[in-house]
């Protein structure tokens, strides 16, 4: 499961959510959520997210890997394709 953590006016969460759509469509075996922080906050404190652009990928009920501001395709992927 990935998840993403975005806001409307951030340029950063753009980048990521363009990223992260392309990567929905060619990892079919993963399950891909966003959220908008400001809006949902009970999301982000149950998550334990303090700021936008932040993916967190989890397996299982395991967190795996957790960045702030990551906008590199390649190492998105990469991190994705060895969760």
């Amino acid at each position: 499961v990935v998840i993403n953590s975005w806001n409307e006016t951030c340029t950063t969460c753009k980048a990521q959510i363009k990223i992260l759509d392309q990567a929905e469509k060619e990892f079919s075996d993963v399950l891909f959520l966003s959220f908008e922080q400001t809006r949902y906050k009970e999301i982000a404190k149950l998550l334990n997210i303090d700021y936008w652009t932040t993916i967190v990928i989890y397996k299982g009920d395991k967190e795996i890997y957790r960045s702030i501001g990551q906008t590199n395709k390649s190492k998105i992927y990469s991190t994705i394709r060895n969760s």
